[in-house]
């Protein structure tokens, strides 16, 4: 009898083992762990956001042993990427990494299958603030010498951004509107940030209105003098440099507020058929990826600034973004 008894406990103890081991594996084989995630990014290689994709795929192979495949799928103003994101099926393994035109312009100028109704935020990464800066020679130093230099030769001040109508432009179109009512500063779109560098390096255009890490180069080197930026606080690559809401702060009314500090925000986004579950799992990651130190450094490196906002803050902050373009455009198609 005693051993019948032994045998059954040695047959329990086998089969628990085997349901124990069956549970792990399920386990961790469970999201997102059993396959690769897809990582969308609506620009080509060598841009910010292809490179911040690329620091944080790194970091969850390294950590958790999840692949990361970053695919670069540049056009349309972002909707390539991202209606490759929305056909995708919607099980959280591909999702997109854009900037504030996705969603802020892009769907409101041309029909391209989605809107801001399409999407859930999973969380922001980073801004990219509107960066002004002007050729060391320039004579410029302050915003309000370049807005008098406008005044006194309207034909050859010119601003640049890429795009026609990108955050940028955005953002310093507001500017000119609401507090320098009918002066019209002339504008040339570029097609990348790198590019309205180089112009204003080469004296082409007078101002560039452009982001940190492309300015801060010239600015470190002494090329560019940095006249002002977006932002609620001052930027810690350019301490000297006054914020916009700093510099019209006698002018501003509390509407002023909800559109002045606005910045071009980057960060996760999902089709809104994916699972809030799913969605809560990718923001933890995300958030525990952005408080690792080395991240941190890689991030700094290339100046890269990581502003963290959780899905629901995200989302205020998109729909900020959107009002603001909203309230410029008016239903047109152009600013000019």
């Amino acid at each position: 009898m005693e051993a019948i008894m032994k045998k059954i406990l040695v047959s329990a103890l086998c089969s628990l083992a085997i349901i124990c081991s069956a549970f792990a594996q399920e386990a961790k084989a469970a999201y997102p762990y059993d396959r690769p995630i897809n990582i969308v990014v609506p620009f080509g290689p060598g841009g910010s956001m292809d490179i911040a994709a690329r620091i944080l795929g790194d970091y969850f192979l390294q950590k958790h042993k999840i692949n990361v495949n970053v695919i670069n799928k540049p056009g349309g103003s972002q909707a390539i990427g991202m209606n490759d994101v929305l056909r995708a099926r919607p099980d959280g393994y591909t999702i997109a990494f854009p900037t504030f035109s996705v969603l802020a312009t892009t769907p409101k100028l041309s029909n391209v299958g989605y809107d801001i109704n399409s999407i859930k935020p999973i969380c922001q990464v980073t801004t990219l603030p509107a960066t002004m800066a002007v050729h060391k020679d320039s004579g410029i130093k302050t915003l309000a010498d370049f807005i008098e230099k406008a005044k006194a030769d309207p034909e050859n001040t010119v601003f640049a951004t890429t795009a026609a109508i990108s955050y940028q432009r955005i953002l310093f179109t507001k500017v000119l509107n609401r507090f320098h009512e009918g002066l019209k500063v002339r504008h040339i779109a570029y097609n990348s940030n790198h590019e309205v560098s180089t112009a204003v390096l080469g004296k082409h255009v007078t101002a560039g209105v452009n982001i940190p890490a492309n300015t801060a180069p010239y600015a470190e080197s002494g090329d560019f003098n940095v006249i002002a930026i977006a932002g609620t606080e001052r930027h810690p690559a350019f301490p000297d440099t006054p914020t916009f809401a700093e510099i019209y702060k006698d002018q501003m009314t509390p509407e002023d507020n909800s559109w002045i500090s606005v910045s071009s925000w980057g960060g996760f986004l999902a089709s809104n058929k994916v699972s809030d579950d799913k969605i809560e799992i990718l923001d933890k990651l995300i958030k525990e990826a952005l408080q690792d130190p080395e991240v941190i450094e890689k991030f700094n490196k290339v100046k890269i600034d990581i502003v963290y906002l959780d899905s629901k803050d995200f989302m205020k902050e998109i729909i900020n973004s959107s009002d603001l373009v909203d309230s410029l455009l008016q239903g047109k198609k152009t600013l000019d």
